[in-house]
């Protein structure tokens, strides 16, 4: 994992890994205030609402129980009966109304609140967060675990809320309750997290060559790749969909195809702190496991019935803040290239964006 991506080269990132590139712009980060995750977080949460609050909060129809004055909505005999209200003209029922106290606002309320149980948030961040607070109308602070971002659907009226939801969610998987604290939470950095960075960085990548390389490679997605493997010699079974059923799936990152020049590349986003390894005084080495990986891609996609899958190229694609490769191999004699390059996160974010457009595009011609 690269030591430092400067912190609005990481919010630029996160928006592509979120598919939300066009908020890249629309909402501002101030590197003087967002001079940490945390703190980057809860500005683009603050700027971010405070778009959303001058459209207005979204609202919803919310069913609850009541006890009304004649009939209203659905009447619930059982408890009306129950209730004896009935004798003064009341009963009990389930009635729908337009609310904005809804779970999509709910969980932009209780994570404000979380952030100001932040001791590491920056007291002019905390500051920002309690005057965007004010501005909410009187709302449920609720528990929010990833089942309650799973209950909130996201449609025409609301999409709005798309970065703000994915902000929030990153802010909870983030924080953790403080021990020897009552009520305060600790912020656990994600870019430390190689699994939780590396997914994202994997995402970026996706999103990025969809928004940015559709006119050399039409169909960008993610494949499955058959092992080639056949049943053979079983001893404790006989059943051999039971024996393909214990074969793992491999899927690329992401892989590129252009149907009318047969040209398929697939790319394996590496997001490491060290790209290469090295023992004692040695010169550091490609990990021989993403190369494995990368080169089992590439030759187990091979269809005979699809000529183009013969000359695939593979990329081993890095993000660095400080060393910067571009190597190519050919795989023995054939048409298959595999390439290892990196990113350097350390720059303005046009040439980040030049850089992996050369990388995905350029292709290394092999001689006979």
């Amino acid at each position: 994992m690269p030591q430092q991506i400067p912190i609005q080269n990481l919010y630029y990132l996160l928006c592509y890994a979120w598919d939300v590139p066009d908020l890249q712009r629309k909402v501002k980060v101030d590197g003087e205030l967002c001079h940490s995750p945390q703190n980057l977080l809860a500005m683009v949460l603050v700027a971010a609402c405070e778009r959303i609050l001058r459209r207005g909060l979204t609202h919803e129809y919310r069913f609850e129980e009541q006890e009304v004055e004649g009939i209203r909505g659905k009447l619930n005999v059982a408890d009306t009966l129950k209730s004896g209200k009935y004798r003064q003209g009341r009963t009990v029922c389930m009635v729908d109304e337009l609310s904005q106290d809804v779970p999509i606002n709910q969980i932009i309320y209780s994570t404000f609140k979380r952030l100001l149980r932040l001791p590491s948030l920056d007291k002019a961040v905390q500051d920002k967060v309690r005057n965007v607070l004010r501005r909410f109308p009187r709302l449920r602070e609720i528990p929010v675990t990833p089942q309650t971002f799973g209950r909130v659907k996201l449609h025409r009226n609301n999409r709005s809320y798309t970065l703000v939801l994915h902000v929030c969610k990153l802010i909870h998987q983030s924080t953790l309750p403080k021990q020897g604290t009552e009520g305060k939470y600790e912020f656990i950095d994600f870019t430390r997290d190689e699994c939780k960075i590396n997914i994202l960085f994997e995402r970026f990548l996706m999103n990025f060559c969809k928004q940015h390389c559709r006119e050399e490679f039409p169909e960008i997605g993610r494949n499955n790749i058959d092992f080639h493997l056949s049943p053979y010699g079983m001893v404790f079974t006989q059943d051999n969909d039971q024996a393909l059923r214990l074969l793992p799936t491999m899927q690329t990152d992401v892989t590129l195809y252009n149907p009318s020049t047969g040209r398929k590349t697939i790319l394996d986003a590496k997001y490491y702190e060290q790209m290469l390894t090295s023992r004692f005084s040695q010169q550091g080495k490609i990990r021989r496991e993403h190369l494995s990986q990368i080169l089992s891609y590439v030759v187990s996609q091979e269809n005979p019935a699809e000529p183009h899958t013969h000359g695939t190229d593979g990329i081993l694609v890095y993000p660095t803040v400080t060393e910067d490769y571009d190597v190519a191999y050919r795989y023995r004699n054939t048409a298959h290239t595999i390439r290892v390059s990196t990113i350097n996160l350390n720059q303005d974010w046009p040439l980040i964006e030049a850089r992996l457009k050369d990388i995905v595009e350029r292709r290394v011609e092999i001689g006979s």
